[in-house]
């Protein structure tokens, strides 16, 4: 039977850092870390509660468009401190 310093060790070893930046998921689904849906990422960028950057080249019209995880994740703590 494993340790329990053993089993944290090895649950440690095995969590990867979350990124700084994510991409929006594809339409219709939730990001895998704050499960927010890409509309709702869209929506609270576009109102400056979350923190987004595009990456698009000067004139170009399409770009990839990447939201600061940790902006995040602060916005959810704080809906969850109001309640």
């Amino acid at each position: 039977m494993k340790s329990t310093e053993e089993m944290e060790e090895k649950e440690t070893y095995y969590r990867a850092p979350l990124p700084v930046w994510i991409r929006a998921p594809r339409q219709g689904g939730v990001d895998h870390y704050c499960g927010v849906a890409r509309s709702k990422l869209y929506e609270l960028a576009s109102r400056g509660l979350i923190k987004s950057v595009s990456l698009a080249e000067q004139g170009q019209n399409r770009g990839t468009r990447l939201f600061n995880l940790q902006s995040i994740l602060d916005y959810i703590d704080t809906k969850q401190a109001e309640q």
